[in-house]
């Protein structure tokens, strides 16, 4: 009987469509190449605009176009691909422009793009409309225009290729958005498992994670570092941590609970995962999520083998103590740190962990609160610029016991600011 894989690898190639020049070195092309080779998939691709690969597509004479975002009016024709990656789509507004009423910007945009389907959503007709990105902050550049909606990174290369001065125009995010491939409906009907398949290789032909620029990740601390340190200063939180801390697991015990926690999750069986939620200080850390209206999307607390301790959401995993979260904030010695940008299929939330150390509080000192981590203003003076590393910050002479890690909703925490009235939010 033949396997799946090998029905794939006897098929005709598949057709792509994409408007990525396959002369360029883009990750998408890579991540492609990647994917096809591990599902044993050959295929062809075919250089065409976006409006053009909609429309083949929908006349089933492709069988799918990168890169793709999730539009309503495509969905009775296909289905999109898990992301593989993110863009960082931000407002780009000219010194000249930047105290009118949005209404009376002079938009530009790319004729067919992404950005173009986004402003028929949001009601906007652009001023003018170009081919190309560079086209069109050339067009800004010459003034003919005001505003750009772009992604962070492309607008900075492309910006230092026209030459165009970037520093006087603001920059005010807007959203993530997930890029995939979008595959027909036809194609999926025809091969089941493919889907699947390919969505399961992405991580697996994933060149860089997404991670938070540096002016990202101090809006996001100068928002919820404090509360979120003194929480993790809390007695509550480090007596039941050290409570854990007395009663280790061993290798074989970790693995065994950690299975049972997930067996008992994707079973719907009310087991170790929604007991610890129902705990006290699971509650507690519930209600003190709420105050920050769903910036906060969860909280685990942790002991020093990266066991849950306390949880205000329920967790996919018991033990964590082999997560990027855990491990590099351990080894940093530092006040916090931040892992990569994650997007959640299921909530599609883009979230980021910020993860703060626990340390022991000394009995003998005249504040309650205050930890072995020394002098408390290397963690006030973490950053106070936009150009320094968020994660780097002077070494700090102790060990920690446990771990305190927020889930945090990237998108609606820099929108937030991006409306904020106040500098000190997000600056």
């Amino acid at each position: 009987m033949l396997t799946s894989a090998l029905l794939i690898a006897l098929s005709s190639p598949m057709q792509l469509g994409t408007n990525i020049p396959q002369a360029q070195n883009n990750s998408a092309h890579h991540q492609i190449r990647c994917i096809m080779q591990n599902v044993g998939q050959p295929y062809d691709v075919l250089d065409m605009p976006w409006l053009r690969a909609r429309q083949e597509l929908r006349l089933q004479r492709i069988d799918g176009y990168y890169t793709a975002i999730l539009l309503n009016e495509m969905s009775p024709f296909g289905q999109l691909s898990a992301p593989l990656y993110l863009e960082n789509w931000y407002w780009f507004v000219a010194p000249s422009a930047q105290r009118l009423p949005k209404e009376m910007r002079q938009y530009g945009v790319v004729r067919g793009s992404h950005q173009a389907k986004w402003f028929e959503s949001l009601g906007i007709t652009p001023t003018v409309e170009v081919n190309t990105a560079e086209e069109l902050l050339l067009v800004l550049k010459r003034k003919r225009i005001d505003t750009v909606l772009m992604d962070l990174e492309t607008f900075a290369e492309i910006a230092e290729r026209v030459e165009l001065t970037t520093e006087a125009y603001s920059s005010d995010f807007f959203r993530y958005v997930p890029l995939g491939v979008y595959f027909s409906s036809r194609y999926l009907q025809e091969k089941p498992d493919f889907l699947a398949a390919f969505n399961h290789n992405i991580p697996l032909c994933t060149q860089t994670p997404f991670a938070l620029s540096e002016r990202e990740k101090v809006q996001i601390k100068n928002q919820l570092f404090i509360a979120a340190e003194q929480l993790s200063q809390d007695p509550r939180l480090v007596s039941a941590v050290q409570e854990a801390n007395s009663q280790p697991s061993s290798e074989e015990q970790l693995t065994l609970l950690d299975k049972q926690w997930a067996d008992e999750l994707a079973l719907n069986i009310s087991g170790l995962a929604v007991s610890m939620q129902q705990s006290p200080l699971s509650k507690y850390l519930h209600t003190w999520q709420q105050q920050f209206s769903g910036q906060v999307a969860e909280i685990m607390l942790m002991d020093q083998q990266g066991r849950n301790v306390a949880i205000s959401e329920i967790t996919s995993d018991y033990w964590q103590g082999d997560e990027a979260k855990f491990q590099q904030a351990v080894q940093a010695l530092q006040p916090y740190y931040f892992d990569a940008v994650s997007f959640d299929a299921s909530t599609q939330r883009f979230l980021v962990h910020l993860s703060i150390p626990l340390y022991e509080i000394k009995t003998d000192d005249k504040t309650a609160g205050n930890k072995e981590r020394g002098n408390k203003e290397t963690a006030d003076n973490t950053i106070n610029s936009n150009t320094r590393d968020a994660n780097a910050t002077p070494a700090i002479p102790a060990t920690p016991i446990g771990m305190l890690i927020l889930g945090i909703d990237v998108e609606l925490s820099l929108q937030q600011c991006a409306q904020s009235l106040s500098a000190l939010d997000c600056s």
